[in-house]
């Protein structure tokens, strides 16, 4: 591509030429034996800084969802089936083991987005969603 734009811009060309001629005259940097001034210093290039990214509200919405809701189904369940057996105790397996893999994938959605960016919804709703598979799995474990 270059080769093409020298080819079709001769006026191109002959200044590539002109600034490209003194650096290939300069003698090496790490020769004993220099002869005259070091070549000049380039300007630092000023550093680029990503722009901090905005997280979606709607993905921090959905983190908090994964948690408090799970934990309040799971206990309304355990409450209401406590004094059932047989159909009542695999009710609340079942609850209890979706319960807590809704809240696992939140935790885990909460550390994809906090890679991103950190803001205190966010924070605090995955505290929110750690704390509730602790107590979920407790639950689910029967202490």
């Amino acid at each position: 591509m270059i080769a093409d734009e020298l080819r079709a811009d001769p006026n191109f060309a002959e200044r590539l030429r002109t600034i490209l001629q003194p650096l290939s005259t300069l003698p090496a940097q790490n020769s004993s034996h220099t002869i005259g001034p070091p070549p000049p210093a380039l300007p630092p290039k000023p550093s680029v800084s990503m722009p901090p990214v905005a997280l979606d509200p709607a993905e921090v919405r959905k983190v908090w969802l994964l948690g408090l809701p799970q934990l309040l189904l799971a206990y309304l369940v355990l409450s209401l089936t406590s004094s059932l057996t047989g159909a009542g105790t695999a009710l609340q397996v079942v609850v209890l083991l979706v319960s807590v893999s809704l809240a696992a994938y939140g935790v885990w959605r909460a550390c994809l987005l906090l890679r991103q960016a950190r803001s205190t919804p966010l924070i605090a709703a995955t505290v929110l969603d750690v704390l509730v598979l602790i107590r979920l799995v407790l639950w689910l474990v029967g202490v």
